[in-house]
């Protein structure tokens, strides 16, 4: 089959695909910015199979390249642009990207990373590293689609590792497609959808609806990030009917934008990335929000179970059945069912799985077994069949909606001459839903500062997960194996 941009193109050509401030593309208009752009990445050298890393905020530029990329059967690697060059140069090296695209705002961080890749391209105007706007026209005819292989990696999407690197998720075009099929059963479709995205498109729910709206003909309402008087004017003026938000980001719309909130066309608020708190889902339908509570993982295309507006209402708290296609049961440590109501490993089969992680055999191989996916998160499930997500992964702190793993935290902090031991884990947060935090022990006779490790780790970390306490004890304890009393160090700090 073709790509789903170039059919949607032909169906609906005159619909409008894309929004962005006040200007908007339709479908047609859509097709040929993409053209356009994979005829000149095409003359840059982008073939079938090239890993290509890609470093902006969201813009219009990125979801052409989404597309684009699809169209010219290479694989995107999506960067965040929060993290560090120390921890971006370890992604690109480690996913075999060779061509990193930036443009104006992160182009001083690409310049950064020009000994880890052959090709720099920006998608504005640079005196400094090679523009795709300079490709001449009459090189850059317009690409013509070519079939597209559902099994073909569409992108290798990084998230947080147990072991203190991150891992690349393989997720294949025949994964989005699922997963956007499934979700469309779920929540529907409305020929006049728009949803709103304020995600980064480097996160797999930003990526989602990109995908998701392509194939159902709807309009996606791009903003370059999360700002609550953005969204209030979408939602008051834009259409609005589909929002998906981290608990953080609802937290602050409730906050500031409730009459634009319980005003607007919204059909389904969508609140995934972290636990939504019961607090949270009252305060939503006190203004009678259609809020929909999910659990996703980046290694599953975003969303393995999801609860209707209709189901939180009558239920909050829990995050519904899984979807459709999606198989789902909670296992014990032997891998053999539990109880109705007892905690154990939430497991996930379908076509929505990963193929695997990029290069790292031995994470794959944990986590994928006889065609099984073992989340390491805790939950259970209730006589309905509805699921309870009960923790994040054991030791995930989820601040924001960005994951952050304390191992990572932990090397970093460990790297000052002055620390001999140190223990990171979350403490409970009303607006971030969880905060990072550190328990350090000092060497002997050395004096250190809570500022000057802040400083320290500043120089490594993306700012989400820089520990914003940070206390100072004698001696870390322990239980009778050895492992750090994570429990016992948070009581202390809290």
């Amino acid at each position: 089959m073709l790509d789903w941009l170039v059919h949607r193109a032909h169906i609906s050509p005159q619909k409008i695909a894309l929004i962005f401030g006040d200007q908007s593309w339709n479908y047609a208009a859509l097709n040929n910015l993409v053209a356009e752009l994979a005829a000149k990445l095409a003359v840059r050298g982008v073939t079938t199979g090239q890993h290509v890393a890609v470093l902006m905020p969201n813009r219009v530029e990125f979801v052409t390249l989404i597309h684009a990329l699809a169209r010219l059967n290479a694989v995107i690697v999506p960067l965040n642009i929060r993290l560090t060059e120390t921890e971006l140069s370890w992604q690109v090296n480690q996913s075999d990207s060779r061509i990193l695209i930036c443009d104006r705002e992160t182009e001083p961080l690409a310049v950064e990373l020009a000994g880890q890749v052959d090709q720099i391209l920006s998608v504005d105007a640079s005196e400094t590293v090679s523009s795709l706007l300079d490709v001449p026209a009459a090189e850059a005819d317009l690409w013509q689609a070519r079939p597209l292989d559902l099994r073909h990696i569409q992108g290798i999407i990084y998230t947080s590792g147990t072991t203190g690197q991150p891992k690349g998720a393989m997720l294949t075009h025949n994964n989005h497609f699922w997963s956007a099929t499934a979700s469309a059963y779920r929540l529907g479709t409305d020929p006049a959808d728009r949803w709103l995205l304020c995600m980064p498109l480097y996160h797999v729910g930003g990526m989602a609806i990109v995908l998701r709206c392509c194939l159902y003909g709807t309009a996606v309402v791009l903003q370059n990030g999360f700002e609550e008087d953005r969204v209030g004017h979408a939602l008051g003026c834009q259409g609005v009917t589909l929002i998906s938000v981290v608990p953080t980001m609802l937290h602050r719309l409730l906050k500031s934008q409730p009459d634009q909130l319980a005003n607007s066309q919204l059909r389904c608020v969508l609140v995934g990335g972290a636990a939504a708190s019961a607090d949270l889902v009252e305060r939503c339908l006190a203004l009678n929000l259609p809020v929909a509570t999910t659990y996703g993982l980046t290694e599953a295309a975003s969303q393995v179970a999801t609860a209707s507006p209709d189901v939180v209402a009558v239920k909050p708290g829990h995050v519904g059945k899984p979807l459709m296609f999606v198989t789902m049961r909670v296992a014990d440590e032997t891998g053999q069912n539990v109880q109705l109501g007892k905690i154990g490993e939430i497991v996930v089969s379908g076509p929505t799985v990963m193929r695997g992680y990029y290069h790292q055999p031995a994470a794959t191989e944990k986590v994928l077994r006889q065609g099984e996916f073992y989340t390491g998160d805790m939950g259970y499930v209730d006589d309905a069949g509805d699921l309870w997500v009960v923790q994040r992964r054991a030791d995930l702190v989820v601040s924001g909606g960005e994951n952050v793993y304390p191992v990572e935290v932990e090397q970093i902090l460990g790297q000052h001459p002055a620390v001999d031991e140190v223990c990171v884990f979350g403490v409970e947060d009303a607006e971030w839903g969880q905060r990072v935090a550190a328990i350090v022990v000092v060497k002997n006779g050395v004096q250190l500062s809570t500022q000057e490790l802040m400083d320290f780790s500043r120089e490594h970390l993306a700012g989400y997960k820089l520990p914003r306490l940070i206390h100072f004890i004698d001696t870390l304890p322990r239980t009778a194996s050895g492992k750090v009393r994570r429990d016992e160090l948070r009581r202390q700090i809290i």
